[in-house]
């Protein structure tokens, strides 16, 4: 386990999957990210890559040769290496071998880095085409917090605040697949949505092309929250896994489950992401704790 430590936070990040495991306030004494408990959801936050959602029948084509995958993709399954080990920032390395390139038939290097900055951890991906090709791809983050955050209060008493008015249409699914339709969650544009169960019930609620990008989990009852800031990602999720679960993930995306339908060549999957050889991606989104 890997331990980064500033003067506001404490961070531990897991070399499998290279996942975030634990960020703790030393001012407020607070835990914000889910514990993992498997009776309700095994998982931090992992990486999502080279897919993001589900694949139909796990399924997806190469230039017409079959390659299947799991929901989300491989690397959160897989061991990363550490490139790169300070007290307040960590970089962990995935590169392609024989064990990716069945699922994935591409060569690439994929760079994930965690740097404190007072109450804020920052978090890189870097994307590196090493293979003579152009190479697809999508990549996306899947925290999950803590809700409630604090004893003697609920899932319900707490919001997401966008940070400014949104138009807050989410997509839906049929099933793990996009439908191809659009719900809206209030009559006009809105700063704050009230958290209960009920709106998940149709699974993830799924925005894209927000203008403010950023979600916060706040709470009636005390001050204190989580903000994720996602600069330029097109999509975020905002997900729980059914009533009673005390966690909710916001999830900054560059990429989308597959719509209805039939598996598709890799190249033409929704939102997909392309590297020609040599070029590299890079995206950073930000985890703020208070």
């Amino acid at each position: 386990m890997i331990r980064l430590e500033n003067d506001t936070l404490l961070v531990e990040i897991a070399e499998a999957g290279a996942e975030l495991s634990r960020i703790y306030n030393k001012t407020t004494k607070l835990d914000y990210l889910w514990n993992a408990d498997s009776k309700f959801w095994g998982r931090h936050a992992p990486v999502l890559f080279p897919t993001v959602g589900r694949l139909i029948d796990d399924t997806y084509y190469v230039d017409g040769e079959a390659f299947h995958l799991p929901q989300h993709g491989f690397a959160r399954d897989r061991d990363f290496s550490v490139v790169e080990l300070v007290q307040d920032r960590a970089v962990l390395e995935l590169k392609a071998d024989d064990k990716s390139k069945l699922v994935y038939p591409y060569n690439f290097r994929l760079a994930i880095s965690y740097t404190l900055v007072d109450d804020q951890v920052r978090v890189e991906y870097q994307v590196e085409n090493t293979d003579d090709k152009r190479i697809y791809f999508s990549i996306g983050a899947h925290p999950a917090f803590n809700v409630p955050l604090t004893e003697g209060t609920a899932f319900e008493d707490y919001y997401l605040d966008f940070g400014g008015k949104e138009k807050l249409d989410t997509l839906l699914l049929d099933g793990p697949y996009r439908s191809g339709k659009l719900k809206s969650l209030a009559d006009k544009k809105a700063e704050t949505l009230a958290l209960n169960y009920p709106l998940f019930e149709g699974d993830a609620l799924i925005f894209e092309g927000l203008n403010h990008n950023e979600i916060a989990i706040r709470s009636k009852k005390h001050p204190h929250f989580v903000k994720v800031r996602f600069p330029e990602f097109p999509f975020v999720g905002v997900w729980t896994a059914g009533p009673g679960t005390p966690f909710l993930c916001i999830e900054p995306w560059f990429g989308i489950a597959d719509g209805v339908g039939s598996p598709v060549e890799l190249r033409d999957k929704a939102a997909i992401e392309q590297l020609e050889p040599e070029a590299i991606f890079t995206a950073e989104y930000n985890i703020q704790i208070g």
